[in-house]
């Protein structure tokens, strides 16, 4: 289902990604042992809200009912959708004991359209055919929850290795007048969903040089079959956050997400990929 512009597409995102996070570690080798450091590295708690200004890509194939496989559709470039959408996100994190934290990450999307077909589009048991008004909409919810456990702090340094749990709960609709298996026309609309628990593994390194500066990166990844569902999934983030008060701060991250799956359920059978990467801009508190 992959096509060589959406590979290139995630080539060119997660080598940025990749690029970003190359360009914060050669800073470690200028670490002191100075102990002023940000209080993200030592607060109990913290918080961070912000917006995710993604490029988003999003394809999907979803079977008929006799099961027959139907194309792979690019709802970017078909259905013409915004390939930049503001996304919402929230984080909070909780540090239980010196060297366990938890962490819960939260985002999400929905973006609707509505364009006349230049080419025909074959969606579980609908053809909708050249000239005709598609109505798009698809949805993406991203929760991830996060065990780490610390294995290096000395000074500025701070390494964090752990497993978690990204749950996906991803949807795809087309409306439009459409031809059906007997060959009649009517306006219909099909819709499908799906809820992915996805396990995965990670990194995750923080830098302080001073008391105000942080510069972190961190990378997820896992490739896994868990009941109906199948894929694997890429998560990498690096950025830098300033905190002028002794409670709040603020910072910009690079973030890169990635989805490859399979789904074998009532309510959607097919194959999905949706891959997100851009700046987010946050402010945080910490106590």
């Amino acid at each position: 289902m992959e096509t060589k512009s959406t590979r290139r597409y995630s080539i060119r995102t997660a080598l940025s990604a990749v690029g970003i996070i190359a360009c914060l570690l050669p800073a470690l080798a200028y670490a002191s042992d100075s102990e002023d450091m940000h209080p993200l590295m030592t607060s109990k708690y913290w918080a961070r809200v912000g917006v995710y200004f993604s490029a988003r890509d999003f394809s999907a194939s979803a079977n008929g009912s006799a099961g027959g496989s139907t194309e792979v559709i690019d709802f970017d470039s078909t259905a013409g959708l915004n390939d930049r959408p503001e996304l919402f996100m929230v984080e909070v994190g909780w540090r239980f004991s010196p060297d366990w934290e938890l962490a819960f990450q939260h985002f999400e999307s929905d973006r609707s359209t509505s364009r006349t077909l230049n080419d025909s589009v074959e969606w579980q048991d609908l053809v909708f055919d050249v000239g005709v008004q598609l109505e798009t909409e698809t949805s993406a919810k991203i929760t991830r929850l996060f065990f780490a456990r610390e294995f290096r702090h000395k000074g500025p340094h701070n390494l964090r290795l752990g497993a978690g749990l990204h749950w996906l709960s991803l949807g795809a609709s087309l409306a439009g007048e459409a031809t059906l298996d007997d060959l009649s026309r009517e306006f219909r609309r099909s819709i499908v969903k799906a809820d992915l628990p996805m396990p995965n593994i990670g990194a995750w390194y923080r830098y302080s040089p001073s008391r105000s500066w942080m510069f972190n990166a961190r990378v997820d990844w896992l490739s896994a079959s868990v009941d109906k569902y199948k894929g694997g999934i890429w998560n990498a983030a690096a950025g830098v956050n300033y905190s002028p008060w002794d409670r709040f701060g603020f910072g910009v991250s690079y973030q890169f997400f990635q989805l490859d799956g399979r789904i074998s359920e009532d309510r959607w059978r097919g194959d999905i990929r949706t891959s997100f990467s851009g700046p987010v801009v946050y402010i945080n508190g910490h106590w």
